[in-house]
């Protein structure tokens, strides 16, 4: 008879690589699901609006800081961010810009406005659309970062909800997601959510909003928010 002697090292590789193989038959399903879904964020497209630009400067801050140069900066990082993940991701602006000009003798324009940014959205077949903003209130004590979301739309309502949960993570009063009466996010075959991003009539909030490590933060907790969204959605609709 012959005997083979094996030391430590050679008998711990080959328990390892027998453990291996006996898990692979249950891990091959999972690891074509994770591929799945991957490729169906990759093929979605989101719209990251920032509200306001141009002409519509929205609220300001009591030092005269703009709204709508505070959307952009935070919208531009959140669309930095996506992509960086592999998701497709547009713009309703990049620039400083309104949707549609003031035209003398015409009013409206800032319904107009509204549309041409539901009908990018529509355009692009855009799964989500996440318009940015910021809040103001005449009392000065109140602070917060809020999603809303259209009450008919579950999906809708499950971004708000995820993006919500990311915030709060960042901000020292957690707040919650709420339904909202918003133009943009009522009309149909647009999902989409309000994220206010804080009160500029909040003077350590204003402070904040200024500063671009603080939009960085609020922006990658969008990001996680909608890809957290998107995960499950398209879970969702492979199940």
């Amino acid at each position: 008879m012959r005997i083979i002697i094996l030391n430590k090292e050679k008998t711990f590789l080959a328990l390892y690589l027998v453990g291996i193989l006996l898990l692979l038959p249950l891990l091959i399903p999972y690891l074509f699901q994770t591929n799945l879904t991957g490729g169906k964020i990759q093929r979605a497209t989101i719209l990251i609006d920032p509200g306001h630009g141009g002409i519509d400067g929205g609220t300001q801050d009591a030092q005269g800081h703009l709204e709508k140069n505070i959307n952009l900066a935070i919208g531009v990082k959140i669309r930095d961010q996506l992509r960086q993940s592999g998701v497709n991701v547009g713009m309703t602006r990049a620039v400083d810009t309104e949707l549609a000009p003031f035209q003398h003798g015409r009013g409206g324009r800032h319904r107009r406005d509204l549309n041409a940014r539901v009908e990018q959205a529509k355009k692009a077949k855009a799964l989500f659309l996440v318009s940015i903003h910021c809040d103001w209130s005449t009392d000065a004590g109140r602070r917060g970062m809020v999603a809303f979301y259209n009450y008919r739309d579950q999906v809708g309502k499950n971004l708000a909800l995820t993006i919500q949960e990311e915030l709060n993570k960042i901000q020292t009063s957690p707040q919650k997601a709420a339904p909202g009466k918003y133009f943009i996010i009522e009309q149909p075959g647009v999902t989409g959510v309000i994220v206010e991003v804080g009160f500029l009539s909040h003077p350590r909030e204003a402070v904040l909003l200024q500063q671009a490590d603080y939009q960085e933060k609020i922006a990658l907790a969008i990001s996680q928010g909608i890809l957290r969204a998107l995960a499950s959605h398209s879970s969702n609709r492979s199940g």
